[in-house]
């Protein structure tokens, strides 16, 4: 006598066929997915060298832009060529005879707000520059004697800009270098750097806000004297120092749990690049436009 097994068996195969089918979809599906766009990876040591990067930016008004500043001093129509490129740019001068020293008010501005990249740039400078003896003088060629040595102090600073990931609010700035052999056609500068603002992270996967602030060290920043043309591809040193921050997220989902950032950092720029060390974690910039590259 037969019985009725072998529908069963078929209804079970199909069974099996119907699920496997399932997990193949699933699997395609999954591989299907677009991946993460987010250049770097989102992280606490990310958005520390992201700040990082625009700190030393020269076309968002960071280290770079003042280091370009001094260096055009060093030229008998240094005080000109801080208004660089187009009619933007305003400064003024006064000359204290007493203290042998320059009060130095600039303003630029690069870019517009609605276009993706912007800097808003006003700066307050003294300068000094002091002869073979150490002596100041009132020019940095003064009856055919160039100086040695500039004192550049940055006194305070206002500004915002924008990048592609980010948007800046300045909140504190003030410096104090020493160049040096500002006679030759290569020019060193030493000293220390301070600035702080609130920066709005804008990627892929969340929108935050990183109330920071940043001390750095400056070591043997070489560069050319009196041309900024391609400055960033022409300097050269060292930058090290400390980061701190606050971030709240906004938006956006898979933020870090880390809230308070505080790390050490060390910066070596050369060929256009910044090589950004943030605790373990290495990362390049671009000096000119102030962005962690891709």
């Amino acid at each position: 006598m037969k019985t009725n097994v072998q529908p069963a068996n078929i209804r079970f195969s199909f069974a099996i066929l119907f699920i496997a089918s399932l997990f193949l979809m699933v699997g395609c599906n999954k591989d299907t997915v677009e991946p993460d766009l987010d250049i770097p990876t989102l992280s606490a040591d990310a958005d520390a060298a992201e700040s990082l990067a625009s700190t030393v930016g020269e076309d968002n008004g960071g280290l770079t832009d003042q280091a370009g500043d001094l260096m055009s001093l060093a030229t008998n129509d240094g005080f000109n060529q801080l208004g660089k490129t187009d009619d933007s740019e305003a400064i003024t001068r006064e000359y204290d005879e007493d203290a042998g020293l320059w009060t130095v008010t600039l303003s630029r501005e690069r870019g517009n707000p609605d276009e993706g990249r912007y800097a808003l740039v006003e700066r307050i400078y003294t300068v000094q520059f002091l002869n073979e003896d150490g002596q100041p003088q009132q020019f940095w060629n003064t009856d055919g004697d160039t100086a040695r040595t500039i004192k550049f102090e940055i006194l305070e600073g206002v500004g915002r800009h924008i990048t592609r990931r980010l948007s800046q609010q300045l909140t504190g700035l003030s410096g104090s270098f020493v160049a040096t052999n500002v006679h030759t056609d290569l020019v060193t500068i030493n000293g220390s750097y301070f600035r702080s603002a609130v920066d709005t992270v804008t990627t892929q996967n969340a929108v935050r806000t990183l109330d920071h602030s940043i001390d750095l060290t400056v070591t043997d920043l070489v560069g050319p004297r009196g041309s900024r043309r391609d400055l960033s591809q022409k300097i050269s040193g060292t930058i090290s120092g400390t980061y701190a921050a606050f971030a709240t997220f906004t938006s956006g989902s898979g933020g870090y749990r880390e809230r308070e950032i505080n790390r050490t950092f060390t910066i070596n720029i050369g060929s256009g690049e910044a090589q950004i060390q943030v605790g373990s974690e290495n990362y390049r910039s671009d000096i000119q436009t102030g962005e962690l590259s891709d």
